[in-house]
């Protein structure tokens, strides 16, 4: 299609207008005037709906989250100070006290595994697939198998691109610094999906435009989203399921995940949500 290239341009100018160009390295934070001890949060910039910077401030889902956590332990919103920490940034992070705990989706097998803990999880949900529109004649993916030979852009240090392998072996990876360069490469016919978490497919979709961008009903994976703070602090891990818990008795849980809908259209799915936290963690 030989609008692919000024619509991938477009959409990437529109995504991230007010943060940076696309393919500049971000680091963006956003503190109140504190008063008093600063909880420092690392958090995505680039997810519509879960973890979002737009207009001087950040929102979503997983935003949400972090700022009830952060209330549960004591801090004002004037204490909170959010900062963009990429996934394979967060054990980095973390180690050397830029700050104090992470929002996001994480698996088993990330490679800040063994120096990153996780309190939850807050959120469980599938792994999916966002291809051009319908009226794309380049499309050439409408299911999971139909990737056999063909590329998955991801974003770096995301588990998504191993799940999917676990599904289509043949498929090629290609990695990208955030999730509008990965629509900017599916667009431009660069790539022939973007693999990610649902929500944040339905952010991207939302964001682009149903005519340019499907989200497709052949999920694969598990993608679950919780609090990393530094390896070694069982009662702080503690501390943060705790405050999960009263989220969700409180009803503030339901409330941002009906959010989720209302913002990108991406229904949770209560059969497997909220997801079960234990009592203590030793």
């Amino acid at each position: 299609m030989s609008t692919r290239h000024t619509i991938g341009a477009a959409l990437c100018t529109l995504a991230l207008a007010g943060v940076a160009a696309c393919g500049t390295p971000i680091e963006v934070s956003a503190p109140g005037q504190a008063d008093g001890p600063v909880l420092s949060i690392g958090v995505a910039l680039d997810e519509p709906g879960m973890s979002w910077y737009h207009n001087g401030a950040y929102s979503g889902f997983s935003v949400q989250v972090a700022q009830y956590v952060a209330k549960v332990l004591g801090y004002a919103s004037k204490q909170i100070v959010f900062r963009n920490v990429p996934i394979d940034e967060r054990a980095q992070r973390l180690a050397d006290g830029t700050v104090d705990l992470v929002v996001g989706s994480y698996g088993g097998q990330e490679s800040d595994g063994a120096q990153v803990d996780y309190a939850g999880p807050y959120l469980d949900v599938s792994q999916g697939l966002l291809v051009r529109g319908h009226d794309d004649a380049a499309r050439a993916v409408d299911g999971t198998g139909d990737l056999a030979g063909r590329t998955a852009c991801i974003v770096q240090g995301s588990d998504s691109g191993q799940a999917l392998r676990a599904q289509v072996s043949s498929v090629s990876v290609e990695e990208r610094d955030t999730y509008q360069q990965c629509v900017s490469s599916l667009l431009a016919g660069e790539s022939d999906a973007v693999a990610a978490p649902e929500p944040i497919l339905y952010g991207l979709r939302d964001q682009g435009g149903g005519a340019y961008l499907d989200v497709l009903g052949d999920s694969y994976g598990i993608a679950r989203f919780g609090v990393g703070v530094r390896a070694g602090q069982p009662k702080f891990v503690a501390q943060i399921d705790a405050a999960l818990r009263q989220m969700v008795a409180d009803g503030s849980w339901r409330q941002a995940a009906d959010g989720l809908r209302s913002s990108v259209g991406y229904r949770v799915d209560m059969a497997d949500n909220p997801p079960k936290l234990a009592e203590a963690k030793q």
